[in-house]
């Protein structure tokens, strides 16, 4: 018997699990959901796929790069702060009317209809 057989385990260079070029758009990703965030459809579509691509580029990794934490970052601050403005606006058109029944008499109002029913037709709903 030998036992000093060679295996036959082939050779394997160590590659690099991080992506780069996913880090980089989630950082890109993530300046435009900052910066963007009175647009609610651009920064909340922006923030969500910055935050998915820089989890993403840790590639299997226990840790994310410079770049894919920066990205995090800024899309969470941006998605946050975008949700967070779009709340409080609400909230404001709500107690200025007094709540959803005024806003919908305000729209009625607006559209010269007496009845639901008919701003309804209006708006074609």
């Amino acid at each position: 018997m030998d036992f000093e057989q060679e295996t036959n385990i082939p050779h394997t260079s160590y590659q690099k699990k991080h992506s780069e070029s996913m880090a980089l758009a989630a950082m890109v990703l993530g300046m435009i959901s900052l910066t963007a965030c009175s647009c609610i459809y651009l920064s909340v579509v922006c923030g969500a796929l910055g935050i998915i691509l820089a989890l993403l580029s840790k590639g299997g990794e226990c840790e994310m790069n410079a770049r894919a934490r920066t990205g995090l970052a800024l899309s969470s601050a941006g998605l946050i702060l975008s949700i967070f403005a779009y709340t409080v606006s609400f909230f404001i058109l709500l107690s200025q009317y007094g709540g959803i029944d005024g806003l919908l008499q305000e729209y009625m109002h607006f559209y010269n209809a007496d009845t639901i029913e008919e701003l309804y037709q209006i708006l074609g709903l």
